[in-house]
Parts: C-alpha cells; structure tokens; sequence
C-alpha cells in the first residue's frame, strides 16, 4: 500500500490592521450619556460614500451619535475620493483595510467585521451599537454575518429587496440574431407591459450578496412597494419593512447645490459639443465573452455608422477585459479616427461631475450595467437610461417608472436597434422615455424618514435587534423577564 503523501501549501497573506480612530470614545459616552443607540453607518464602494452620506449628516443633525465604518477596499484616489467629497473623514472611526479578490476581501471582512463589534463592546460597553449596511455590495452580505455571529445581534439596511427580474419576453428572443424592427419594438413595449418572472442570478455577486444580507438584517429600509413586497413574500416581518425612498435622491440634491472643484467641460471639453451617450460598462457577467464582444461590437457600429457619440468611462474591470479580449488596441483606434465622436476617460472622480453632465443637456442618455445609476437617471429628466442587461435589480424603474430600458446584449444588432429606437423622438418612444414618475421619494427627506424610524425603535432604550423570537414578538425583552431559578 503507499504510502499517502501530504504536500503544505501556503494560504496565509499578511492582513493589514483594523486602524480605529480616538474619536470613538466620545462617541458612545454621548450614547451613554444620552441614552441613545450608537449608528456604524458601512460604506465599502464608490456608491457607499454617496448614498450613505446623507444619513451620516441627518444622524449629526438630530444629535444621534454616529460614526462610520470605512472598509478600506476602495482606497485608490479615485475610488476613495467619496470620502472626502461628502466630508465623511471627520466621522470614520475605523478603516478596516479590506484587501484582495472576492474570496479573500469576503474572508477578511467576516473576522474584521465581526472583531471590531466585539472590540466595542469590550471598550465601550455599549449594547446598542447599530451598523447601517447599504444595498448589495460584499460588505452588505458578509457584514451582517459577521455582526450575527460576532455579536448576536442583527444590523439596519439602507436599500433593502433588491431582487432581480427579466421580462417574460427575453426568453423568445434568439442570441445573435439580428432583430427586425418590429421584433425590437414588441420586445420595448413588453417590458412596459408584458409580464415579468423573477431572475435572481444576476448580478453576481450582487444578489447573493442581498440575499444573505436579509438574513442578518432586523430593520429593512426599502426604496419601494415592489421592494417591501419582496421581503414580505421572503417571511421577513412586515413591522420591520420600512418603504422610505432611495438615499440618492438625497445625494443627488446635496450636490446640485454645491459647485464641482473642476467642470467636466474643463476636463473634457469635446463634450461641449452636441449630444453624447455616457457609457458605462463593468458587470462580471457582462465581461463574458459573448456580451462582451456584443456590447463592444455594438459602440463600434453606433461610432462607424450612426451619428452617435459616446463617451466611455473606463473602469477597471472595463479595462481589463479589453486586454483579455485584445480589443484595447481597436477601441483607441476608433477614438483616434472620430475624435469627435467617441471619448474614452478614466472614471470620473468627482461624483457631482456626474451629476454636472447628466444636467447640462449634453448627455441624452446613459448606457450602463450599473444598478445604482438606473435609480440615478430617474431624477435627470434630459436623461433617458439605458441598462445593458438580460434582468435588473431595479425592475420599478422599467414598468412603473416608465423611465428605463433593458438593452439585451445579444448581439451588436441589438444593442444599436435599441439605442436607435430610444433616440426616435419623432415616432414617441424617445419623447415617452424622459416623462419620468420619480418612485424614489422626496430630495431631502428619505434619510431623515430612516433616522427618524431608527430612533422610534430605540426609545425605550433597549434595541429589539436580537435573533430571538421572543424578542420580536415582545414576549419579554434580556434584563427585564422572569427569571424562575
């Protein structure tokens, strides 16, 4: 018999430290002082930093004490910046310096996470500390884990039910075919009209992230019905579902008041010049090769033979399956050849350049994967979004907003038939497209709806956030019950 052999392999990686600010301790003697719970509002990702912020500044407002938890894994100038834009530094109380790929940031959050919540109860001996997760990034999946397993307690959620659906419609139409009209046109109007089946597959890993999210989660802060509608069919309590909005139209209204440090137009003066679509592309699924080579198949047929203009905003995951595909080199070829119809720019840093373009009129739609932006394009009404996807997380803003379309990345057929049919303004479509029902609540008055419910919770003093169920039916609450020994 051999002799079986056991080869060590080495998988351990140098974590960086948890950095905690001095600030923390006078942020929870005010809790204690004031009998108040303490608010961990998590960012992690680019979107984090602006629809986060507005509960941080309401929290300071109505003197709830407040801090935020920064998970460090965008800490680059420009992916970071959100930080600094929206004055968050003054309140980070710990940078947790996430690093590495998805296996290896969801591993390090789970024991950072979790450690830094037991850190606090031993130095600050506070049980009502309460993180804000955010919608379906990793650190909204893996957060809530970490609190539950570190601490025994579950976490609030800004933009809770996220789930995915596709238009019945999408499953007739054949891959790589090029689409008549009239088969393009059907499929549009059954996205308004038709039936819808839920598609939880994608984004990845968006939606596993939500998903899991939800199981960690006691009080959900949902952007609308459809949303509520879904956790409630999940099992979750109704009590504990909370239709607010969407923080970003707080975000958004913030920066429209303020004035950008660099005018987009400074930075990228061909965009002074007529009408452009701002393109965006970074989705894991939509980097397959397939999608892919249609989507980049389709910006090279709308450059060559229409008279669009795009520019594409170049993200990381964007730029590296250019070099995987070998397609880099054609696309600065074509940038070269039409100057003035198509851009390639880094991503932009400032987020109220976004919001500068998207309200000069130089941009007559956004061609994204993003689900943040679809919510995003609702308040710009020059603006008409188009989502390069087979589903969306946002299905609300397709069949009750009446202000999104789903683009199939097919083929490139269909990514420039549908982009011609959206700019048709003489025939309606382009026209129906920018009369937009704005779903996601009031500017300035979401995030103070979900202070407001926080604080409701806590009044008594004593958080029902724990995963016991003789909490959340109010049997009796730890301290207060019987104790028959």
């Amino acid at each position: 018999m051999r002799k079986n052999r056991v080869r060590e392999i080495d998988v351990s990686r140098s974590l960086l430290p948890v950095k905690v600010s001095e600030n923390l301790q006078s942020v929870f003697a005010t809790a204690r002082k004031e009998n108040t719970p303490v608010l961990a509002i998590v960012t992690g990702t680019k979107p984090d930093f602006y629809k986060q912020a507005p509960l941080v500044i309401e929290a300071a407002k109505e003197n709830l004490p407040v801090f935020v938890i920064n998970t460090g894994q965008h800490f680059d100038e420009v992916l970071g910046f959100g930080i600094e834009e929206f004055n968050l530094q003054q309140f980070v109380g710990c940078n947790l310096q996430i690093r590495g790929d998805l296996m290896e940031k969801a591993s390090e959050l789970i024991i950072k996470f979790g450690s830094f919540g037991r850190y606090c109860r031993k130095h600050f001996g506070t049980e009502s500390l309460l993180p804000i997760v955010h919608g379906d990034t990793l650190v909204a999946g893996i957060a809530p884990l970490a609190w539950v397993f570190g601490m025994g307690q579950k976490v609030g959620q800004n933009e809770a039910g996220l789930r995915s659906m596709s238009p019945e419609a999408i499953k007739k139409l054949g891959a790589r075919k090029e689409p008549t009209k009239a088969e393009v046109r059907k499929f549009i109007s059954s996205q308004f009209d038709g039936k819808w089946f839920l598609a939880r597959e994608e984004p990845f890993p968006e939606q596993i992230d939500t998903w899991i999210c939800s199981a960690g989660t006691q009080f959900f802060f949902a952007p609308t019905k459809l949303n509520r509608d879904n956790l409630v069919r999940e099992g979750y309590p109704e009590n504990f579902v909370h239709v607010v909005g969407n923080s970003v139209v707080d975000a958004i209204h913030q920066k429209r008041k303020e004035k950008t440090r660099q005018s987009v137009f400074d930075i990228y003066p061909q965009l002074e010049k007529g009408e452009w679509i701002r393109m965006d592309i970074h989705r894991r699924e939509n980097l397959t090769q397939t999608r892919f080579s249609s989507i980049i198949g389709g910006l090279v047929e709308l450059i060559k033979n229409t008279d669009k203009k795009v520019v594409l905003v170049m993200l990381n995951a964007t730029a590296a399956a250019l070099k995987q595909y070998e397609l880099a080199s054609k696309l600065q070829s074509l940038a070269e050849q039409h100057p003035d119809k198509f851009l390639m720019t880094p991503l932009w840093k400032e987020y109220a350049n976004v919001i500068e373009f998207l309200d000069s009129g130089r941009c007559w739609a956004e061609m994204t994967d993003s689900g943040s932006m679809q919510e995003e394009l609702l308040y710009f009404p020059k603006v008409t979004s188009l989502t390069v996807r087979l589903n969306t997380d946002r299905p609300e803003t397709i069949f009750d907003a009446k202000s999104n379309l789903l683009v199939p990345p097919l083929s490139p057929g269909w990514i420039v038939s549908i982009v011609n049919e959206a700019y048709n303004r003489e025939e309606g479509l382009g026209m129906k497209l920018r009369h937009k029902k704005q779903i996601y609540g009031r500017p300035g008055q979401v995030s103070k709806s979900i202070i407001q419910i926080i604080k409701k919770e806590f009044e008594n003093g004593d958080a029902n956030f724990y995963p016991w169920l003789h909490q959340r039916l109010g049997l009796w609450k730890e301290g207060q019950g019987l104790d028959y020994m």
